[in-house]
């Protein structure tokens, strides 16, 4: 009954997920009936938390965990005991679905059935675990734009070939940053003085922006994101953002004003702190969900490429709010 041969499934599904160690009862069985099966097929298996019934045709109708078996009259049929109300996997459902299922329903094994609902496979929490760990390291690698899997044992070439269409994209984009310091030369002339904060407000916005990146996609992986989920998502990062852009504007103003001398430069640097933090926490927010919603995979809105674009924007914030105030700052 439990030697159902497996077939061909796709990779990354329940149907490689499963095993085949359960044991399986009659729906004609008694409890004591039960109990005898259950002693003499359980050498060799681990993992036995549940027993599963099946009708005639080997279809899953019911499920039973041991304890509830036990607790059981001899003479009762497992069919007055059994639970129907069953959770079971397809064979093509994609293995993060259905680390999502284990983690909503906290259940230790649940069954794999085919088309005809007959009983072919068990998941046991352990194989999940894996997944998660494997989902969490792909998108690790993602988020550090370097693609496909790199480890230890990479060749070096193949190695710098997977990492190096992101890095010449970036490449690309970063010299718009320097069209933007170009653009303002005649402002860092005048107060050379912004050069010493530039710095600092570009990787602070990226790093803001990679952050939240980071808790967007993390959450994409485990949870069903609705439009209304993505605003109040959206509305909390905004939040967020205007806490961490004072606390630090109001830090990065002080030590300006001291340094300098000057309430007008501790204020450009503050409030260009301010905006683009802000502008940094929400870019972080919003570049993985419109990837989401357009059917691309969230994590190849990478780190790298949120902080280039935070750089540009950042930049274009600074110099912008310095040149307002140039005359106050020379």
């Amino acid at each position: 009954m439990n030697n159902m041969t497996y077939g061909n499934f796709k990779h990354e599904t329940t149907g490689t997920l499963m095993k085949k160690g359960f044991i399986a009862l009659q729906d004609t069985y008694t409890a004591e009936k039960a109990i005898s099966h259950l002693r003499k097929n359980v050498q060799g298996k681990t993992n036995i938390h549940y027993l599963y019934i099946l009708n005639s045709d080997s279809q899953l109708i019911g499920v039973l965990s041991i304890r509830e078996l036990l607790g059981a009259s001899d003479d009762e049929w497992i069919t007055h005991i059994m639970k129907t109300d069953i959770i079971s996997f397809p064979t093509d459902l994609d293995q993060e679905e259905a680390a999502k299922v284990f983690r909503d329903k906290d259940l230790v094994s649940i069954p794999v059935v085919n088309r005809t609902n007959q009983l072919i496979g068990v998941i046991h929490v352990e194989e999940i675990l894996d997944v998660i760990q494997q989902e969490a390291d792909e998108d690790i690698r993602k988020l550090s734009a370097s693609g496909k899997e790199i480890d230890f044992r990479t060749n070096p070439f193949v190695a710098a070939w997977r990492r190096l269409p992101w890095l010449v994209l970036l490449l690309f984009i970063g010299l718009i940053s320097g069209g933007i310091i170009e653009r303002f030369e005649a402002t860092l002339e005048a107060v050379v003085a912004l050069a010493f904060f530039m710095p600092m407000i570009a990787g602070m916005t990226g790093n803001t922006g990679t952050q939240s990146l980071a808790v967007v996609v993390r959450g994409l992986v485990s949870e069903d994101i609705t439009f209304n989920k993505s605003m109040k998502l959206l509305f909390r990062e905004l939040i967020v953002g205007i806490i961490i852009g004072i606390t630090c504007a109001i830090v990065i103003a002080i030590i300006a004003f001291v340094w300098r001398g000057s309430l007008t430069l501790g204020l450009v640097v503050g409030s260009s702190l301010l905006a683009t933090l802000i502008i940094g926490t929400l870019a972080g927010t919003v570049i993985p969900l419109l990837l989401y919603k357009f059917k691309v995979d969230p994590a190849v809105a990478s780190g790298p490429l949120i902080t280039t674009i935070n750089d540009i924007l950042s930049l274009l914030i600074y110099f912008g709010i310095a040149t307002i105030f140039i005359s106050k700052l020379m």
